[in-house]
């Protein structure tokens, strides 16, 4: 579909996520180490949104049974946990984003 305007930069401080919509997407945007991620806001465990979650260290950690993603490639850091299980996961979708004139764009 192309590049879509997400927000400007100034709108999303260090370290924070927020989340949008676009194109019927929904996005988790991540501004981490001055750059800027694009995630689907979607655990691929089971769905869960993933802005509800906690950002610590590159990573966005599932609010429903903990897995943890690294917004820089989608890849599963920890797998997700249900008591002393760990379930297999599969890698969140990550979405190319680019930069200019202080306006976030994403891909989707």
């Amino acid at each position: 579909m192309g590049y879509q305007f997400a927000i400007k930069l100034d709108q999303i401080a260090e370290e924070t996520m927020t989340r949008l919509v676009l194109d019927t997407q929904p996005i988790l945007l991540v501004h981490h180490q001055a750059q800027i991620y694009a995630i689907q806001d979607a655990c691929p465990h089971m769905g869960a949104s993933l802005a509800k979650g906690t950002l610590s260290e590159g990573r966005v950690v599932c609010p429903k049974h903990k897995a943890q993603i690294d917004v820089k490639t989608g890849r599963i850091v920890s797998k997700a946990k249900v008591l002393f299980l760990k379930l297999p996961t599969k890698a969140a979708k990550v979405y190319p984003v680019k930069i200019e004139d202080g306006k976030i764009f994403v891909e989707v």
